[in-house]
């Protein structure tokens, strides 16, 4: 009985250091579609990202997720500068704490509606 309990914990434990986080700004829409993908290597404490678009289609930002794909014993917080949910731009500034041989990565996943569907959704 001991041994299956010390297996169950050190697979939980080991479980844990490949486990990171997720921060979501926004809903998603039934309506909505992905402009922005991108992944990053932080390795710096603070770094800002500016995300415009960059083709004709104007879309309305609906939904950002910043999946860290780091450790659990690191650390970055997201924030957002300015733009963002209902705009069709953001700035991103990454605020992290990291062992300098090992940077964060970071995917950013940016969900939106085009400018005509954008206007027909309200939300209460």
């Amino acid at each position: 009985m001991g041994k299956v309990v010390w297996l169950l914990l050190s697979a939980i434990l080991l479980a844990t250091d490949a486990i990171g986080y997720s921060v979501q700004f926004g809903m998603m829409q039934s309506q909505a579609v992905p402009i922005y993908e991108m992944s990053y290597n932080i390795s710096e404490t603070f770094r800002t990202v500016e995300i415009t678009q960059k083709d004709k289609l104007i879309s309305n930002i609906n939904l950002i997720l910043v999946l860290d794909e780091s450790q659990v014993e690191r650390v970055v917080v997201a924030t957002i500068l300015t733009g963002g949910i209902g705009c069709n731009y953001t700035i991103l500034q990454f605020t992290g704490i990291q062992p300098e041989e090992s940077p964060a990565i970071v995917t950013v996943l940016i969900y939106g509606l085009p400018s005509r569907q954008a206007s027909k959704i309200h939300l209460s």
